[in-house]
């Protein structure tokens, strides 16, 4: 566990940094490009996430389609009994 001593030598420099004038706008302008990288690369994850669960999406659609037409069809009858089921003990 972090000691508390560290935590507050942490705030106060913090602290100390924004006081001292131009600092805070140093500070800000060195981390703009790091926050742009990580802005850039969460939104390609997003993409990359959104896509691939359309894709996902569609491809239950399509299975839950195949499975209805074989409900209201004749495929019914060719499906394999439920395990367990009382009608497949003979």
């Amino acid at each position: 566990m972090i000691d508390r001593k560290i935590l507050l030598g942490a705030a106060i420099a913090a602290g100390a940094l924004m006081l001292v004038p131009g600092v805070t706008a140093a500070v800000a302008r060195a981390a703009r490009p790091a926050m742009r990288a990580a802005m850039k690369s969460g939104a390609t994850t997003y993409d990359d996430l959104r896509r691939a669960g359309a894709e996902a999406y569609e491809h239950f659609e399509d299975v839950a389609a195949e499975v209805r037409a074989e409900m209201d069809g004749d495929g019914s009858a060719n499906m394999p009994p439920a395990p367990g089921d009382a009608s497949s003990a003979e």
